[in-house]
């Protein structure tokens, strides 16, 4: 119900939409600022305000020529209610989702991650239910710390990602975020960051499977348990394997700490292969 809604530096794709409804309002006024004039010129939607330039410098002039006018309590109330509908959104995600059982829904992984990990951290996250939760459920706060597989969703990225991205920024912690089938594409490169003492830690989401399959009744996507954690030992990380929820956080700490040492780590999560995204929707929810 925005009337104006400005776009920073990203493409007008599925991730948000395409800007169309429901997402955005089809009265809503649409600004864009973007470095890159064919971006802009190839948008899907017509962009009312076409703004050409770096995200920041733009937006710190918006901001001096507010200056006073606007303050944070202008629009209390509607933030607030703004705030109550995504918390109620990302609530729909599942995350309790047989608790009873005593299996790790990727929610809970993710919210374990999540409140461990630093608040510069740079981020990878590959696969496809991890990748789609993680999505909904995982912030990041710096510029360029959120890497993933994107509109094309080319997975198997994440661990190369996250070797480039400690090589580019080594004082910075560095988490890869995997579902077991994205890492079996790459999983060697952990032999690469061993090799070239590029300190990450990767998290394994372990669902058994390309993707969840909660009847277990379609062929071909059945992957089994690997111990991705043993394979990781005999390259040379630290490895942990962790079947329990209380158990993820305690494992994350010993990890990190391996990886503050100089090594790689691997914390092998055995989730549950009946934890299918669903509860949201691209063209609806923010990610």
């Amino acid at each position: 119900d925005a009337d104006l809604i400005v776009v920073l530096g990203t493409r007008m794709n599925y991730i948000i939409g395409h800007a169309a409804p429901p997402r955005f309002g089809a009265s809503a006024t649409i600004a864009r600022i973007d470095i890159d004039p064919d971006e802009i010129a190839t948008a899907a939607r017509f962009v009312d305000i076409p703004i050409v330039g770096d995200c920041k410098m733009v937006l710190q002039q918006v901001l001096d020529g507010i200056g006073a006018r606007i303050t944070p309590d202008t629009h209390k109330a509607w933030r607030q209610r703004l705030a109550e509908s995504e918390s109620a959104k990302r609530a729909g995600t599942g995350g309790n989702r047989y608790a009873e059982d005593g299996d790790i829904h990727p929610v809970r992984l993710l919210e374990e991650i999540k409140n461990f990990m630093r608040r510069d951290a740079i981020l990878c996250v590959d696969g496809q239910e991890v990748l789609n939760y993680g999505r909904q459920t995982m912030p990041t706060f710096a510029p360029g710390h959120r890497l993933n597989s994107g509109p094309f969703g080319t997975m198997g990225v994440g661990l190369p990602f996250g070797v480039g991205a400690k090589i580019a920024k080594p004082d910075t912690q560095v988490i890869v975020v995997h579902g077991d089938g994205s890492f079996g594409l790459n999983a060697m490169e952990l032999d690469t960051a061993v090799r070239h003492r590029v300190p990450i830690l990767v998290v394994v989401s372990l669902n058994g499977g390309w993707t969840a399959d909660p009847n277990r009744d379609k062929p071909g996507r059945d992957l089994g348990y690997t111990r991705f954690d043993k394979m990781a030992e005999a390259l040379g990380c630290y490895g942990e394997y962790v079947e329990r929820p209380e158990d993820i956080r305690p494992a994350l700490d010993r990890a990190q700490a391996k990886v503050d040492e100089g090594m790689v780590a691997l914390v092998n999560v055995k989730t549950d292969y009946r934890a299918r995204f669903g509860g949201v929707a691209f063209s609806d929810y923010s990610t």
